[in-house]
């Protein structure tokens, strides 16, 4: 993460924001070599914090998958069906919490809630291996969902306080690298923790739910003492332990107020009258729709990956162990995407690309169900599920890289969250029994969404173009009469 900062040894007075004309505000002369290692201690302690809380995440989310190849139903008196239910009750809970969330984070501040909520939902997580039944299986999986609701626009909302628009992309990425690795380690950590079941009395799955809560709650405890606060006031929540200098702090708050005055404050003031802004902006609809459909796709390939791949005629172990391959894949190619991205500052083309990547090869597998070559079709698979989540960063960074206001940034990333967990919940449904083994109508609606994700793309690419190319920068903190324009990345 070399990304050279944006200088601001020579900010001309006229064009700085009002904050950075107050009294007792002296902007610092750094030099190159200052900035570079200022941002790499940003990185430092900022990133792994965040990429940790979405790894915890995602474990806790999606261990339920392990749990039943446990003894979870017959310890519980359930049928896998209750157990679909109750994943669906998750994902309901963080789509109705996702919205609320976030007007919670803006009035006590980021940091604050993040940490509060890691905590109720690491308890969660934890209280889910004395479950006993029915009722308290459903009431831990839909509490479950409202907790974790919110933290990934939240952590979103965070790097847009620290990072400029150049840097957001690649960090928006890394970001989601918890998201991945989670994904692609979970199995092989919970085949090791299962097999402490008959350990003191306590099954499997129950070992599973202790384990990977307690690790949430670690994590929490590392935010608590680490979590830097905002620019201008980098100690975490507790005050204590500050890592960086008077100095630092005036250089990571002037860069970015400097570039996006709607930075200026770690809290936004959203008032009934904003969050209908917001909500009525069609720009972040727009955002919104391109998740739901290009994240349709991955909710099949995600849930069912094994499930194919074995379908293929690979044995139930090799099939997870080469599952986890395209969580690796698309790791790689997010880095490399992001980085394009970041230095072309261009955010639409790029994400055209990734969709074309999923177009090809979601083409080439429907071309080929019927092939006798399992390595074959193996490889198209992996090549397409590598690719099934490019997108999803790259369309948040973009949306909050050309957000007006803190509001809207702050409800835009929340609902473009909310169409990534519907495009999900739909996706689900794309691998039927009755198109097993070939899946060809599965494919094929993998490729139709992804097809139909591109002329979305160039929907939003239009609307920004045409809004500067008609002079409509963005008048950055309207409700305060700020000056401060900008073009919007396209």
């Amino acid at each position: 993460m070399e990304d050279k900062p944006a200088p601001i040894m020579d900010i001309d007075r006229k064009e700085s924001n009002s904050k950075s004309e107050e009294p007792g505000l002296v902007e610092p002369i750094m030099s190159p070599e200052e900035e570079r290692a200022t941002l790499r201690k940003l990185d430092f302690f900022l990133i792994p914090l965040l990429v940790s809380g979405f790894f915890v995440l995602q474990l806790d989310r999606s261990n339920i998958g392990n749990a039943l190849t446990d003894t979870l139903t017959t310890d519980l008196g359930i049928t896998t069906d209750d157990v679909n239910l109750g994943n669906q009750l998750m994902l309901i809970g963080i789509i109705v919490a996702e919205i609320p969330s976030n007007l919670i984070l803006q009035k006590i501040g980021a940091p604050v809630w993040l940490t509060l909520q890691m905590f109720i939902w690491g308890l969660i997580a934890l209280t889910q291996a004395w479950c006993t039944n029915i009722n308290s299986f459903y009431a831990t999986r839909f509490l479950l969902g409202v907790f974790e609701g919110g933290y990934i626009p939240g952590g979103q909302y965070m790097l847009a306080l620290f990072y400029t628009r150049k840097e957001l992309a690649l960090r928006t990425a890394i970001f989601y690298f918890g998201n991945y690795s989670a994904t692609a380690t979970g199995s092989l950590i919970a085949a090791g923790i299962l097999n402490m079941g008959g350990l003191r009395g306590l099954s499997g799955w129950q070992w599973l739910f202790i384990i990977e809560g307690t690790l949430t709650l670690l994590i929490f405890l590392g935010f608590v003492a680490l979590l830097p606060y905002s620019p201008e006031r980098t100690a975490p929540i507790h005050g204590r332990w500050d890592f960086f200098s008077e100095r630092e702090r005036q250089f990571m708050s002037i860069r970015v107020v400097a570039e996006d005055d709607s930075k200026s404050a770690h809290k936004a003031k959203i008032s009934l009258a904003s969050l209908g802004e917001a909500l009525l902006d069609y720009r972040l609809w727009l955002h919104m729709i391109l998740n739901v459909a290009s994240l349709a796709p991955k909710g099949g390939l995600q849930l069912y990956g094994p499930l194919v791949i074995r379908s293929l005629g690979f044995s139930k172990t090799d099939a997870n162990l080469l599952n986890a391959v395209s969580s690796v894949l698309v790791i790689i190619l997010s880095w490399i995407i992001s980085i394009a991205s970041d230095r072309t500052k261009l955010r639409g083309p790029w994400c055209i690309v990734a969709l074309m990547w999923s177009v090809v090869f979601a083409g080439a597998l429907f071309a080929k169900t019927t092939d006798p070559d399992k390595w074959l079709r193996y490889a198209l698979f992996t090549l397409l599920s590598g690719g099934n989540a490019l997108t999803q960063g790259l369309n948040d960074a973009w949306l909050s890289i050309n957000a007006t206001s803190a509001s809207k940034r702050s409800i835009g990333l929340a609902m473009v969250v909310i169409g990534s967990n519907l495009g999900g919940l739909a996706g689900q449904q794309l691998f039927r029994s009755s198109d097993a083994p070939k899946y060809s109508q599965a494919f094929l609606a993998i490729l139709l969404l992804y097809a139909a994700s591109i002329p979305i793309t160039l929907v939003i690419m239009w609307v920004y173009w045409r809004d500067n190319k008609k002079g409509r920068t963005a008048q950055v903190n309207e409700a305060e009469n700020s000056n401060s324009e900008r073009k919007f990345d396209i």
